[in-house]
């Protein structure tokens, strides 16, 4: 890890979430009416999160010299990995090179240990995370460097869970006069904060508060992004249209014993509690704005129910999936590409 440089923090982040909630509806900010607002929604997910950059890389390469991502969307949204993958996006970092990253520091970040279920392994199930967080700051801090999360181009909605006193935070641009104070976070803090998965990697400690992964309540951002959308735009509901990427959502069992369980019983049920909220957030969605204006792609079988952390199989499965899914959904996905957005208004 010598190679990457440890990462530096920003000012202080704006930890107070509840004291300014608003009182009365926002003032919505006109959009021309005869343009859509185009959504990139990314799924958290931890390693698998490598499915969905293998999918943004194939749809970089059909491109070309066409342009980045970002000029395609008006918003993106991204939880956990989901929000690093979006992050970078919107700063223009290209996807072969994040997902070489996921490739290659994927398995610095989730090393073999994993695999075996030592005494070792148990202890640290108990008194503590799995994996080292410091490796996932400096590998994310070699590629976002520091910029902030207002040099995003794209408007940006990153959800995050704050602790002691439980708040939901949700990261975002100076794409509205009332977000006076996220743009101003390093971008790899707020990408760090939103992909601290609880059990696996140590939350981003900022003195008396810390911020943990936005999957405990938004792995799906979808419903963050179009509530954020509509709250701030003067948008007909019928103009918006999500690409949104999943990671997997295998289904899920919880038997009697395992609900009346410890401590390991209760990690697979918070997990997928997790899951169940991003099918949740994704039917609230359709239900909004009709589910023919959300084009949905996730892995499906083998490839659909890897662990967060199984670093080994992702490697093996997820980015022939993504090829695969790529190549059966590429009229739809494309569809997304065939006029570049206007620039985002940055207030401050």
């Amino acid at each position: 890890m010598g190679r990457n440089p440890s990462p530096n923090p920003g000012p202080e982040l704006f930890t107070t979430r509840r004291v300014n909630s608003r009182r009365k509806k926002r003032e919505q900010l006109p959009w021309p009416k005869d343009h859509s607002f185009r959504i990139l929604s990314l799924d958290g997910g931890g390693i698998r999160g490598l499915y969905s950059v293998s999918l943004l890389h194939l749809i970089e390469a059909e491109l070309g010299q066409s342009g980045s991502l970002y000029q395609y969307f008006d918003m993106i949204a991204g939880t956990s990995t989901g929000g690093i993958l979006g992050i970078a996006a919107s700063l223009g970092v290209p996807a072969e090179r994040m997902k070489s990253l996921y490739v290659s520091g994927g398995r610095e970040i989730f090393p073999p240990w994993r695999y075996k279920v030592s005494r070792y392994t148990l202890v640290r199930l108990l008194f503590g995370v799995l994996y080292d967080y410091r490796k996932l700051e400096r590998l994310i801090y070699a590629e976002f460097g520091d910029a902030t999360l207002g040099d995003c181009r794209a408007r940006m909605v990153v959800p995050a869970f704050m602790i002691p006193k439980a708040e939901i935070a949700v990261f975002k641009t100076d794409h509205h006069p009332d977000f006076q104070n996220d743009h101003r976070m390093k971008a790899w803090e707020a990408a760090r904060a939103t992909a601290a998965a609880p059990t696996y990697i140590h939350g981003l400690d900022r003195g008396d508060v810390m911020f943990i992964d936005g999957g405990v309540w938004a792995n799906n951002p979808i419903m963050a992004a179009v509530v954020d959308a509509l709250s701030a735009y003067d948008v007909n509901r019928d103009k918006i249209e999500i690409l949104s990427i999943g990671t997997g959502s295998q289904p899920w069992e919880i038997s009697k014993a395992e609900a009346r369980g410890g401590i390991f019983s209760w990690k697979t049920v918070i997990e997928g509690a997790m899951y169940l909220t991003a099918d949740n957030a994704l039917a609230q969605a359709g239900l909004l704005i009709g589910p023919e204006r959300i084009t949905r792609i996730e892995p499906r079988g083998e490839a659909a129910t890897i662990d967060m952390d199984d670093w080994r199989t992702a490697v093996r499965l997820l980015p022939d999936a993504a090829a695969t899914d790529f190549a059966e959904n590429k009229d739809p996905i494309m569809r997304f590409f065939e006029a570049k957005v206007d620039p985002r208004h940055r207030f401050y």
